[in-house]
């Protein structure tokens, strides 16, 4: 579904991250989603994974490290060939999240 231009929306963006300190720690993952005011899906962007390289996971702390572990994060971000900045310029640049024009 394409959203109207000028039509009230909320775009919500849901970060995984290495920790809590946002000065220090590293973005491995970014999702978004929009909604209108009632809070109705418009449209999904995509889940993108952020590589970082194995000694930037095994520096989390226990609970990051068996939480991404669990999720399958970890795993993810070893594979993923997706830098920080291709994912903001994705999602920033381009806006190409599913029926946002």
């Amino acid at each position: 579904m394409a959203i109207a231009a000028g039509q009230d929306r909320l775009i919500w963006i849901d970060l995984e991250m290495t920790g809590l300190d946002t000065g220090a720690d590293s973005i491995l993952e970014i999702a978004t989603v929009v909604t209108d005011s009632q809070l109705q899906v418009l449209a999904e962007g995509p889940e993108l994974a952020i590589a970082h390289p194995l000694p930037v996971l095994e520096a989390m702390d226990e609970w990051n490290r068996n939480q991404h572990g669990r999720s399958g994060l970890w795993q993810r971000v070893l594979d993923s060939d997706v830098t920080l900045a291709l994912a903001i310029g994705y999602w920033v640049g381009t806006r190409k999240l599913r029926g946002f024009t």
